[in-house]
């Protein structure tokens, strides 16, 4: 059964996670303000599969457990089309809500990985994953997914880092399971879900086996502890938020770092255990299927940014010079190439053995790095047609003064079809997405997210099939064979 938003939040209720904020541990974060947008956007993401709008997408049957499904969260990718419409649905939730959530991702990439395990050592991984895959999805449960390392010093393999633990490791191993510790670092939502995994990011090397973990354990278990960080524009005590920062208001996403100090995982809940010869294979799976997400998540934030672009040149009476058009039409196109990405890395893929269907990892790599490399230009663009006014406006609470709000609706007008008010909010939305604390999460979300445009670039470099290319142009030039 898929449950609504008020069932995922009723759900949440129960856990009791060890989470500190501000230097301060927090009680009862269910009911903490900073963390009410985190909670917003994921509930979203349960209630959308009951709008007439999403739900054709959102919802999808899932074999596993011959039921309906949340599409984001627990449809395995199985065919061609399940990655086309997860690409579709990706845009038109990143254009709406910035971040559709996507853990279905996380699904595959665990599903895929234990099965080559299994073929190849002849463990029983993917039996277990399986049966936790089942578990979250007939009871439609989130599980957030831990993946980054913090790295420590990168000139120096993990096993010869000479402090601390950079990255999650096994410590003990026993008959009833493993106690591992470590961190990892960039956790969106990591408060917001009943389960935490924890895999690996990166190959390894035989000295580095004990890094070879994957994992699932209750986001309250003990040892685990959170330490976040308040979303943006929602460290404010003043509650008037919506027309000032109308995304962070309602979707502000609280990250942290998660803590595993010596939590113990019974078997049944471990998915990798040493075998760091197929770590490898982690951020391969990864490369193909998060970044075909991400290249139609990007084109939805682009269009977000091109609407919000295109509304402000009209509110300010702008939007038939010449110039501000070819900006508007510049994000016009990058949208559609990088969802184009999505599309063509979705239809060029490949079935596994496991039976989850992978995108072309040549073309996924490419979309992601040439959208990811535009974000800084986008907000540029935003800053260029919005004005120099998104920097220095009054703030909010001088528009719910009386005195002020006289003479910013006096004075403050822009095209005569829209209000005063209209146009600050307008503006508003403009200076939250390029002017704010906001800002750096979206570009954080563009450049860093799902991995930088230098690991994509490695992707393409790899799979690019550049010997093919060559044959052609020694053809041309006559190279390699008798001339005539």
């Amino acid at each position: 059964m898929i449950k609504n938003g008020a069932e995922y939040l009723e759900d949440m209720k129960r856990l009791r996670p060890s989470v500190y904020m501000m230097g301060r541990k927090v009680e009862n974060y269910q009911d903490d303000p900073r963390f009410k947008s985190s909670f917003n956007l994921v509930a979203m993401n349960h209630d959308m599969c009951f709008i007439d709008d999403y739900k054709e997408l959102a919802v999808a049957h899932e074999p596993l457990v011959d039921q309906e499904v949340r599409r984001f969260t627990h449809k395995l990718q199985r065919t061609r089309e399940d990655a086309v419409l997860k690409a579709k649905l990706t845009r038109k939730v990143s254009r709406h809500h910035i971040c559709g959530w996507c853990m279905s991702n996380s699904m595959c990439i665990l599903w895929a990985l234990t099965y080559d395990i299994d073929r190849k050592y002849g463990t029983e991984y993917h039996q277990r994953f399986k049966a936790f895959a089942e578990f979250l999805m007939k009871n439609d449960y989130d599980c957030f997914w831990a993946m980054m390392n913090p790295k420590g010093d990168r000139s120096l393999k993990l096993h010869e880092q000479k402090q601390g633990s950079p990255g999650v490791r096994i410590v003990k191993k026993d008959k009833k399971g493993i106690v591992v510790r470590g961190a990892k670092v960039s956790n969106s939502y990591a408060t917001c879900s009943l389960y935490t995994f924890a895999v690996p990011c990166t190959a390894l090397t035989e000295g580095e086996k004990d890094f070879a973990v994957a994992f699932a354990v209750p986001s309250d278990e003990k040892g685990v502890h959170f330490i976040v960080r308040p979303a943006p524009n929602r460290d404010s005590s003043d509650p008037g938020h919506d027309m000032e920062n109308p995304i962070g208001s309602k979707i502000g996403i609280v990250e942290g770092t998660v803590i595993f100090d010596d939590v113990f995982v019974p078997w049944e809940r471990v998915f990798m255990c040493g075998e760091w010869d197929l770590a490898q294979e982690l951020p391969f799976f990864f490369s193909n299927i998060h970044r075909r997400s991400k290249c139609a998540c990007l084109a939805g934030h682009t269009d977000l940014v091109c609407g919000a672009a295109s509304l402000v040149a009209d509110v300010n009476g702008t939007g038939r010079i010449s110039h501000i058009r070819e900006k508007i039409t510049r994000l016009m196109i990058e949208a559609e190439t990088a969802y184009g990405c999505a599309l063509g890395a979705a239809m060029e893929g490949s079935m596994h053995p496991s039976g989850i269907y992978i995108p072309d990892t040549a073309i996924a790599n490419a979309g992601a790095t040439y959208i990811k490399k535009l974000t800084g230009d986008q907000i540029q663009l935003l800053h260029d047609i919005a004005g120099g006014i998104i920097c220095t406006m009054p703030v909010e609470a001088d528009y719910r003064n009386p005195v002020t709000k006289e003479w910013m609706d006096s004075y403050l007008f822009g095209n005569a079809k829209y209000t005063a008010e209209e146009r600050l909010r307008a503006l508003y939305l403009a200076q939250e997405i390029g002017s704010s604390k906001f800002t750096g999460y979206f570009i954080g979300w563009g450049v860093n997210a799902a991995g930088s445009p230098a690991a994509c670039e490695i992707f393409v470099r790899n799979h690019y099939d550049l010997k093919t290319s060559v044959k052609v142009a020694k053809e041309w030039a006559k190279i390699g064979k008798e001339k005539k």
